[in-house]
């Protein structure tokens, strides 16, 4: 069953603030022939985002950035941490 877009928007905004406490900084840009992903630039870490990309598709892009990282110390609400595990 597909995810409303309510709750779709409640994920990115709480997946926005995990990544910055990670460090990341997100950027929304209009990106023509580029695609979405994780870059470092000087030393820092930007999260760049297509802003025509779709809100499941940019939840996509968020889950692969934090595939691998141990969150387990850091306080998920339910609903995310539900998200990142794939449940």
């Amino acid at each position: 069953m597909a995810m409303d877009l309510q709750k779709q928007l409640y994920l990115l905004k709480e997946l926005e603030v995990l990544v910055t406490r990670l460090d990341i900084h997100v950027r929304y840009e209009h990106l023509s022939d580029a695609h979405s992903g994780l870059c470092m630039l000087k030393g820092a870490a930007y999260l760049i985002i297509d802003m025509d990309t779709a809100e499941e598709e940019k939840l996509g892009i968020f889950k692969s950035v934090l595939a691998g990282r141990n969150l387990s110390n850091i306080y998920l609400p339910p609903a995310v941490r539900e998200f990142l595990s794939g449940a």
